[in-house]
């Protein structure tokens, strides 16, 4: 009689967590093969980036123990030198043109554009954000 307790218990507390996961848990429901819908950079949000909030913003948002400018900061992302200058860095995640608007796509939401990529989703405002991209343009 135990056992058959100790089991139903086992079941409800599983059957509960699998249902708390469920919830959070966002389902897919485009057709396969369809492209995700990229988010959009408001543009008047975009136009008004202060590129010296955005500065701080790296190093205070966590940019920096992923990502080096000038050979100070993280390893374990790409060095983002030279990223504001279009000719040297076409393509961002290695399938976006190297445009303002696409930068503040990839950072505000990086799996929409890459999902299988490493970067961290960090939560931004869409202000922060434009400060993100006003600093990483600067980047020649």
């Amino acid at each position: 009689m135990r056992r058959r307790v100790r089991i139903a218990a086992f079941l409800a507390v599983a059957a509960l967590m699998i249902g708390a996961f469920a919830a959070c848990v966002p389902w897919e429901t485009r057709e396969p093969g369809t492209p995700r819908p990229l988010p959009t950079a408001p543009p008047e949000v975009l136009s008004s980036g202060n590129a010296a909030r955005g500065r701080e913003l790296f190093a205070g948002k966590g940019c920096a123990a992923c990502h080096s400018v000038g050979g100070e900061g993280g390893s374990a992302g790409p060095a983002l030198d030279g990223i504001g200058n279009r000719a040297e860095r076409p393509t961002l995640a290695g399938n976006l043109e190297n445009t303002p608007e696409n930068i503040w796509r990839w950072i505000t939401n990086p799996r929409a554009v890459k999902r299988d990529t490493l970067m961290a989703s960090q939560p931004l405002s869409p202000q922060e954000a434009a400060d993100l991209v006003a600093y990483l343009v600067t980047l020649r």
